[in-house]
């Protein structure tokens, strides 16, 4: 079968195994070792697993390759590159077996998720407890580091985090957010390309053509430029 592979890093292991090019090598090499051809490779980098295809430009390019027919199959490295969250996960399973009936989804890890079937609910089953559990692993992190921060900063510690999670546009000195200069120069170049009517999409697409380099270190898309203008505009920038 001709496959689309879909990579997303974890943001907690982004440059280890689960980085987009140890995922793209597991799923190379699981469709060679199967007889299957990988002819696209589709990725989504710094963006968030809960999010659904509308925020993510790689899976909305995997699935619409096999809308329309250029591929038989997706392959993930788990299914929890494809989703974090249940909700999305059945999201887009859905979508993508819609494409067809032929269209299969695989996982290098453990091979093809099975279609459901009516006859057999255990399958659908099955997946959404392994999907819900992933959910709940993912909230118990999450509690466990809020509650770190709360602790923190109750005994008088910084909680802002690293570079890759502090406000674009400032670094953190002595405890004080200060501004980057060639940082404010991207805002004020998001801020006057919307004013001039450009697409979120539009945005991204120009800063990428600029050559101007995005805080994930891969490309502009159009959910970071709006996160960032968001940001700004909540904080008082």
């Amino acid at each position: 079968m001709k496959l689309v592979a879909y990579c997303r890093p974890s943001t907690a292991n982004g440059a280890g195994q689960d980085s987009l090019g140890a995922q793209a090598d597991a799923c190379a090499g699981w469709a060679a070792a199967y007889g299957h051809e990988i002819v696209e490779v589709e990725r989504d980098d710094g963006l968030s697993g809960s999010l659904g295809p509308e925020g993510r430009p790689g899976l909305q390019r995997a699935l619409l390759a096999l809308e329309q027919g250029e591929t038989e199959g997706l392959i993930v490295h788990r299914l929890d590159r494809l989703a974090r969250e249940l909700h999305v996960q059945e999201a887009a399973l859905a979508h993508a077996w819609g494409a067809g009936e032929h269209v299969r989804i695989f996982e290098a890890v453990e091979g093809e998720i099975p279609r459901d079937d009516p006859s057999d609910p255990h399958r659908r089953f099955l997946r959404q407890v392994m999907g819900a559990a992933v959910e709940l692993e993912r909230g118990l992190i999450r509690a466990r580091l809020a509650g770190g921060r709360r602790r923190k900063a109750a005994a008088g510690g910084y909680i802002g985090g690293d570079r890759l999670h502090r406000r674009f546009g400032y670094e953190l000195v002595d405890g004080q957010y200060v501004p980057v200069e060639a940082e404010q120069t991207v805002i004020l170049r998001i801020a006057s390309l919307r004013s001039e009517g450009a697409s979120w999409g539009a945005v991204a697409d120009a800063l990428n053509a600029e050559g101007v380099e995005p805080p994930s270190g891969v490309a502009w898309y159009p959910m970071t430029a709006l996160r960032i203008a968001q940001r700004e505009q909540a904080l008082g920038g």
